[in-house]
C-alpha cells in the first residue's frame, strides 16, 4: 500500500496522471504476473507511454451494494450466513462499505476496515422485509459519488442483484459518475433467469430496461451469474482486488473533457495469451 501511495503522490506533485485498472484473465482464470511491457494503452486512439505500474494487489475501497428488493431475501440471507469466511480473502486494510438499494442507495455502514462490521450490517438488512422498485443505474451512481476519485487505492462497486429493473435513470448517468469516481463494477446477479437479451427492446412501458453488464463492460468489471451467493462470492472478491494498476501522463486537454481509452496487451504478450481479456475502464474525464 505505501508503494503506492508514494507514487501517485510523486505524478500529483509532477504532472497530471491518469490510471486504469486493468482485469485480465485467460481460460476462466485471472492472469497474474504481466509486467508493464506487456501492455498498451491509448487515449483518443493514440498510444500513451506507461509511466507508471503497480502488479501488487494493495489495499481497495469496496462498496458492496445490496439489491434491496423482495426477490434478493433469500440471496441477502446467504450472504449474512456465508459472507464473513468469503471476506476473508480481502486484505485487513481494505476498506469496505455496505449499501442497499431500491429506487436509490442508503448507506448502511460507513468505509471501514472493520469487516465484521459489514457482515453485521448485512445481516440487519437481511432481517428486514425487502421489497419495491429498484434502480440500478442510479444506486450505482450513488456508490460511485460515495467513494469519489482517490489516487492511492481502487475503487471498486461489487453489485448483488438480479439484474430485474427497469427505471428512468440512464446509463449515461451512471458510467459519467463511475468514470468520474474511476469505478469498476463487478457483479454478481443472483439469478437463474435468462440475463436481458440484447434484442429486446431498451423500453417497456415508458421506462428503460438496466442491464448491468453494460455498466460493467465500460467500467472494467466482470459479470457473474449465479443463484448461489455463497459458492461465488469468495472468488468473486478474490477476481475484484486482483488488477494491475497502469498510469501515464494526460495529454493535453480542457478540464471536464471526457476521454476515451483502450487498454490492450502487447503483441509479445498477445501472442504467448491469444485468448486473453483485458478490461479496464473505457473513459475518464480530463483534469
Amino acid at each position: 500500500m505505501l508503494a503506492s501511495v508514494m507514487l501517485a503522490q510523486t505524478f500529483r506533485s509532477a504532472t497530471t496522471m491518469v490510471g486504469a485498472e486493468a482485469l485480465v484473465e485467460e481460460n476462466g482464470r485471472v492472469l497474474t504476473g504481466l509486467h508493464a511491457e506487456d501492455f498498451t494503452i491509448l487515449d483518443e486512439g493514440q498510444p500513451q507511454p506507461i509511466a507508471g505500474f503497480n502488479a501488487e494487489s494493495g489495499s481497495i475501497r469496496l462498496v458492496l451494494l445490496l439489491d434491496a428488493s423482495g426477490s434478493m431475501k433469500p440471496a441477502a440471507r446467504q450472504l449474512a450466513q456465508t459472507g464473513m469466511a468469503a471476506m476473508s480473502v480481502l486484505h485487513p486494510d481494505d476498506l469496505v462499505a455496505l449499501m442497499t438499494f431500491d429506487k436509490k442507495a442508503t448507506l448502511r455502514v460507513p468505509l471501514t476496515m472493520d469487516h465484521p462490521a459489514v457482515i453485521e450490517g448485512v445481516s440487519k438488512a437481511a432481517a428486514k422485509s425487502l421489497g419495491g422498485a429498484t434502480d440500478i443505474y442510479r444506486a450505482l451512481s450513488d456508490a460511485a459519488k460515495y467513494l469519489g476519485p482517490t489516487k492511492t487505492s481502487p475503487n471498486v462497486i461489487l453489485i448483488l442483484t438480479d439484474n430485474a429493473a427497469r427505471a428512468d435513470t440512464t446509463e449515461a448517468t451512471a458510467l459519467r459518475d463511475l468514470w468520474a469516481a474511476s469505478a469498476a463494477v463487478d457483479a454478481m446477479v443472483v439469478s437463474s433467469a435468462p440475463l436481458w437479451d440484447e434484442k429486446v427492446s431498451q423500453s417497456l412501458g415508458g421506462l428503460k430496461i438496466q442491464d448491468v453488464r453494460r455498466i460493467a463492460d465500460q467500467t472494467g468489471g466482470v459479470v457473474q451469474q449465479t443463484p448461489d451467493v455463497a459458492a461465488a462470492l469468495q472468488a468473486t472478491l478474490e477476481r475484484s482486488r486482483t488488477r494491475y494498476s497502469i498510469f501515464y501522463r494526460q495529454p493535453e486537454a480542457a478540464p471536464g473533457t471526457l476521454r476515451h481509452i483502450a487498454v490492450g496487451l502487447s503483441a509479445a504478450a498477445r501472442a504467448k495469451h491469444p485468448t486473453a481479456t483485458v478490461r479496464s475502464r473505457t473513459a475518464y474525464y480530463a483534469q
